[in-house]
This record gives structure tokens, sequence and C-alpha cells, in this order.
């Protein structure tokens, strides 16, 4: 959940049945009395794990943990409350399961830094990226 003034940003994660997961996002304007309609964040599958941060534009940068071709991904775009998205960038590859714990984002200014952690010769280590935003 995240929030700049009245406009709040909310992402999720969702399985139904024995289908694949999915993490979405949505808007709201009213400072979460009404949502819009949900935003799908992933491509292909998701095991969630997600994130979001309102950027000063109004759209958010939302991240979440893809799962596509046998492999994990922590993975980020940028989404509009209209519903328009970028596309998605892979962040680093990631442990699917529960050990490489909660990965996060935050915008500081035109930058997005990124934190997640990952096992090394048997050592959890925490990661860090940052990516410098260009136009807003």
């Amino acid at each position: 959940l995240s929030a700049l003034g009245k406009i709040v940003a909310l992402a999720w994660f969702t399985v139904k049945d024995d289908q694949h997961g999915r993490a979405f996002v949505a808007f709201s304007a009213d400072s979460g009395r009404t949502f819009g309609p949900p935003i799908r964040l992933d491509d292909v599958a998701s095991t969630g794990r997600v994130d979001v941060d309102l950027l000063e534009d109004g759209s958010a940068a939302a991240s979440w943990i893809e799962f596509a071709k046998e492999r994990a991904e922590f993975r980020v775009r940028r989404v509009e409350p209209s519903g328009a998205k970028s596309p998605a960038v892979s962040i680093a590859g990631i442990d699917s399961g529960r050990t490489s714990g909660y990965p996060r984002l935050a915008a500081n200014g035109n930058e997005l830094l990124f934190a997640w952690t990952e096992r090394e010769a048997g050592t959890l280590r925490v990661r860090t990226a940052g990516n410098r935003r260009s136009g807003g």
C-alpha cells in the first residue's frame, strides 16, 4: 500500500483454485474509499511478494516475483491509474522459495531503489540496486 495525498495504490497477490498465482495493482483517487479496476502486473505467473510505491506524477512502481520458464525473477514495472503499464524489467534472478524473503522497492526522488536477498555459498546476503528514472 502506498499513498500520496488522496492517491492510493494497492498491490496484492492471489491464487484461485489450481491456477497460477497472479499479482495486481489498483488505484484510488479518493483516499481509498473506492478503487479502479485491478491491473495485472505479472506476464505469466506470480509467486507474489508484491510491493508498490507511488511516484510524484501519480503513477506507481510495482514489483513482484514472476515465475516463468522454470525460474523466478524479481521484476518491476511502472503502472498508470489508466491501466497503461511499461514493459516489465527484471531486477534479479531470485530463489522462488520463502528463503528469498520479500524483495522491496522504494522511490527516492527520481531514483528507484531495490533490495532483495540471495543465498551465496550457504550464506544469506542482502543485495541492493538503484535505477535512475528520466523524465518523471
